[in-house]
């Protein structure tokens, strides 16, 4: 294919090769026609913007991320929201969903309630000064220096109501430190535990983490904890997404980062319990998290569609040249693999724009940027571009 469509290329005049050359690498390359959502100093006073989370909410996407005053994790963040109503081409301002005042807002990660219409955040509280390699961290819901989880909503993005503590019900007694995703949690859509929402954690103590989840049957108002996953099974970043039965798959980044394949595990009981926790060769684990995305379901359709499952990740250990793939059975295989583009790109995320075009909101050069590709382009038999490094 790529060779009969150069030949034809040589037989058009210039400027139409110039043209037609320009298409090509419009379609090939999604990540060379982005947008900027996040820049740090432009328009806000943060000199670092990090850690990228996205959600289809109604008729608006709704990205949020860190808002970072000093440069590093734990860098007294803010956490900032920007919205677009265009699919994507354009954002709004950041405002901020929720202020730290000199503590740091770490991890947040989004769900759409679609049954209340309204967005559900969560994230987690480092006392001011903590980071989490200290060793005098204390666990559970401790007094002190405490790790602690937080939620709040908004109906439209840009109005949040005050964060409430929830640790009490959505952290293990002892564990010293919690990471919920980065990356959107899961509003359950079909199965015994349809309408539960599902936030996919790391917990533990520094290089000892499992996979755990909190979950609410009722619309965010009580939490409830599941049981974790074996310790020391070497997880970090989660990203989770439903199964074609109503179940879920958790997709880690491997720890520690030397290991080469990501971790998968199932839970068929809507977060309440995690099965055995592996290695995929299949998903690079370059030292990063991934986004995950469950795009449709087989049994939604009743013309014969497809069970789509998309994971998007860098394809290089310093960050660079992001990749997309898709499975077609719940994460076991994953057939399907596109270049999105080259140079700069870490921490990113999926979301579904409209029917047959995906968002992909990710890190990039210091910035957080935006872009789109389309299932077709996806599944082509075209190959990308060569990628070429910046």
């Amino acid at each position: 294919m790529m060779q009969m469509f150069l030949k034809k290329l040589l037989l058009l005049p210039a400027v139409m090769v110039s043209m037609a050359a320009a298409v090509f690498a419009a379609e090939e390359l999604p990540t060379e026609r982005a947008v900027d959502v996040f820049v740090p100093g432009k328009g806000n006073p943060y000199v670092s913007i990090r850690i990228p989370d996205v959600v289809k909410a109604g008729n608006s996407l709704v990205a949020i991320a860190e808002g970072r005053y000093k440069d590093t994790d734990q860098g007294q963040n803010d956490l900032i929201v920007s919205m677009s109503s265009d699919g994507g081409k354009k954002w709004s301002a950041p405002v901020v969903a929720a202020k730290s005042n000199g503590a740091t807002f770490n991890n947040p990660c989004l769900v759409y309630d679609w049954k209340n219409k309204q967005l559900v955040l969560f994230f987690q509280r480092f006392p001011e000064g903590a980071k989490e390699r200290d060793g005098d961290l204390v666990p559970g819901d401790a007094k002190g220096k405490c790790i602690r989880n937080f939620v709040c909503f908004s109906k439209n993005g840009k109005k949040w109501t005050e964060p409430r503590d929830v640790t009490a019900t959505t952290k293990s007694a002892q564990a010293k430190l919690t990471c919920s995703g980065p990356n959107p949690g899961v509003m359950l859509s079909r199965g015994p535990h349809k309408g539960r929402i599902v936030i996919p954690f790391n917990e533990g103590s520094f290089n000892n983490w499992h996979i755990i989840a909190a979950y609410s049957d009722d619309g965010g108002k009580t939490w409830q904890l599941g049981k974790p996953s074996a310790s020391g099974c070497g997880v970090n970043e989660v990203s989770m997404a439903e199964t074609e039965e109503g179940g879920l798959i958790i997709v880690s980044r491997a720890w520690p980062p030397s290991e080469s394949a990501r971790r998968v595990a199932y839970s068929a009981d809507g977060g309440e319990s995690w099965g055995e926790v592996v290695p995929h060769t299949a998903l690079p684990s370059p030292n990063c998290q991934n986004g995950l995305l469950r795009y449709s379901f087989a049994k939604a359709d009743s013309k014969g569609g497809k069970s789509r499952l998309l994971f998007s990740s860098p394809s290089s250990r310093n960050r660079t040249n992001g990749i997309v793939k898709m499975s077609y059975d719940d994460g076991k295989t994953w057939p399907v693999e596109k270049a999105l583009g080259p140079g700069s790109f870490a921490y990113s995320v999926l979301t579904r724009v409209k029917p047959g075009v995906v968002g992909i909101l990710y890190e990039s050069d210091g910035k957080i940027r935006f872009t789109t590709f389309s299932i077709k382009w996806l599944t082509s038999d075209k190959q990308s571009a060569p990628l070429r490094r910046k």
